[in-house]
């Protein structure tokens, strides 16, 4: 086994396993496979089954180091392979897509999520996206797909009390201030995404519409506030 420092990770290189969707494969589906092809083991570090089951292939257990991988020629002593299940269909071996399910979705995201906290200097890429790769795997922008993802983290780091309704108080009782605050919150951060992925035109647009509405708001507490000073000095 060929081990190397954690710090030597600056690649979570994303694939998907070529198997039809059809059938069902485990991580030791995979590592027959890749021993039938000369390699030693599994080429994978984790594995990603359709339920979203997460199964584990080279090793990742010893503190500070990685065994390194078999997924990416001339990047696999710098990076980590996760592969999901799937990828392609029976009657189409040679057209990738993306075929991941909802649990493999919810599965990759939690492992790309803990895999950073490893690994704070990696990137998230495809392995189609990798230097001198040809193939069609993942089946998708695996860097376009993390970025949606961190952003979607983020925006809850402006509202920190929605992130706690919604991430880590889902199972206790809300009362019905706190439960409208959430709505409220939550709504805000999804306002935010969709600004954030506007067009430049309609970004400039929507912040003429908030400074007018902002401009019209404080004259009429402007307005306000005169005439309570002008009924005190009345003395009405």
């Amino acid at each position: 086994m060929s081990y190397k420092p954690d710090s030597a990770v600056t690649y979570i290189v994303i694939h998907y396993s070529a198997t039809p969707i059809e059938r069902n494969f485990t991580a030791a589906d995979i590592d027959r496979m890749h021993r039938d092809r000369g390699f030693k083991e599994i080429g994978y570090h984790y594995f990603i089954r359709k339920d979203g089951t997460v199964e584990t292939g080279r090793d990742l257990s010893q503190p500070g180091r990685f065994e390194v991988g078999a997924h990416s020629k001339g990047e696999n002593s710098s990076s980590i392979g996760v592969c999901y299940e799937g990828g392609v269909r029976a009657n189409a071996p040679t057209i990738g897509f993306d075929s991941r399910t909802k649990q493999q979705h919810v599965a990759m995201e939690a492992l790309v999520i803990s895999l950073m906290e490893r690994f704070p200097r990696a990137i998230v890429k495809g392995h189609r996206d990798m230097p001198g790769a040809a193939t069609q795997c993942p089946g998708f922008d695996a860097e376009e797909w993390w970025g949606q993802r961190s952003t979607k983290r983020a925006s809850f780091a402006f509202i920190p009390e929605a992130a706690e309704n919604v991430i880590t108080d889902a199972d206790k009782p809300m009362t019905a201030s706190t439960t409208n605050w959430a709505v409220v919150t939550g709504l805000g951060a999804s306002i935010w995404q969709a600004w954030q992925s506007a067009d430049v035109m309609v970004q400039v647009a929507s912040l003429g519409v908030i400074a007018v509405l902002l401009y019209v708001f404080a004259e009429r507490l402007r307005k306000a506030k005169i005439g309570k000073l002008a009924k005190e000095a009345l003395g009405l």
